[in-house]
C-alpha cells in the first residue's frame, strides 16, 4: 500500500545520494499498477517501470511504460536532450500531465538535492581560502547561504505536510504548493553552490555538478512552477 511519508523520505535520500534512474517514475507508476502482478516484481527491484510525464526517463530499458492515465505504451519514442546527463529522456506517443505522488516525491528528491548542495558549499566555504582567510567568513557567502538554507527549511514541511494529506481532497493543493517551494528552493541553492564553488562546481569531474544539474532539470519536470502555482490558487 501506498505509504506516502515513508516514501517521501526515502525519495529525499535518493536525491541527497544524485541517484541515477525512475526511481520516483517507477514509485508514481506502481500507484496507478493497483493490484497488477507487476507490483511484487517492482517490491523485488526485479522490474523496472517508468511514467511517461511527458518524456520518460531511461524508456528504452524499462521493461513497463506507462502514461499518467495509466495507459501501457511499447515504444520508447524518440531520444529528448536533458540538462542533466543521467537523466535518460525519451518521447513516448500519448504521454501527458502528471500523477500528484509522482509531483509529491518528485519535490522530496529536490530537497534532498538542495541539501546536498547546502553540505558541500558549507564544507568548501570552510576550506577554501582568499587573501588568507577562508571564504566561509565573508558576510556575502554567508548570507548567501543563510538565505538559501532558509528557503529549504521552509520547502521541506510543505512536502511532509502533503504527504500526510495523500488520500484528502486537499492532496493536489498540497502536492503543488510543495513542489513550487521545493523547486524554487533547490534551484536557488544550486546558483549558489555555483557562486560559492566558482566554475569548478560545473565540471564533470567534481560532485556537485551532478547535483547543480538535476537540480536544474528536475525545476520543471513534473509540472512547471507556474502550472503548480496555478493549481494552488484555483484551490484557493
Amino acid at each position: 500500500g501506498p505509504l506516502p511519508v515513508e516514501l517521501a523520505v526515502a525519495a529525499e535520500e535518493l536525491g541527497r545520494a544524485a541517484a541515477p534512474g525512475p526511481y520516483v517514475e517507477t514509485l508514481a507508476a506502481a500507484e496507478l499498477l493497483g493490484g497488477s502482478p507487476w507490483l511484487p516484481r517492482i517490491a523485488e527491484g526485479e522490474a523496472v517501470v517508468t511514467l511517461a510525464v511527458p518524456h520518460a526517463l531511461d524508456a528504452d530499458v524499462a521493461d513497463l511504460v506507462l502514461t499518467a492515465d495509466g495507459v501501457e505504451r511499447k515504444a520508447a519514442g524518440e531520444a529528448a536532450r536533458s540538462l542533466d546527463p543521467a537523466r535518460r529522456l525519451f518521447r513516448v506517443p500519448g504521454g501527458a500531465g502528471f500523477t500528484d505522488l509522482g509531483v509529491l516525491l518528485c519535490a522530496a528528491q529536490q530537497v534532498g538535492i538542495g541539501r546536498a548542495l547546502l553540505e558541500v558549499s558549507v564544507e568548501y566555504a570552510r576550506t577554501r581560502r582568499q587573501f588568507g582567510r577562508p571564504i566561509g567568513e565573508y558576510q556575502a557567502i554567508k548570507h548567501h547561504l543563510a538565505s538559501a538554507m532558509v528557503e529549504l527549511e521552509f520547502a521541506r514541511p510543505l512536502v511532509f505536510g502533503a504527504a500526510l494529506a495523500y488520500g484528502t481532497p486537499d492532496f493536489a493543493r498540497d502536492v503543488s504548493a510543495a513542489k513550487v517551494a521545493a523547486s524554487e528552493a533547490s534551484y536557488g541553492m544550486a546558483k549558489t553552490a555555483l557562486q560559492v564553488h566558482g566554475a569548478i562546481g560545473y565540471t564533470d569531474e567534481y560532485d556537485p555538478s551532478l547535483w547543480i544539474r538535476k537540480a536544474r532539470a528536475l525545476y520543471s519536470a513534473w509540472g512547471t512552477v507556474a502550472e503548480h502555482r496555478a493549481r494552488v490558487v484555483a484551490a484557493l
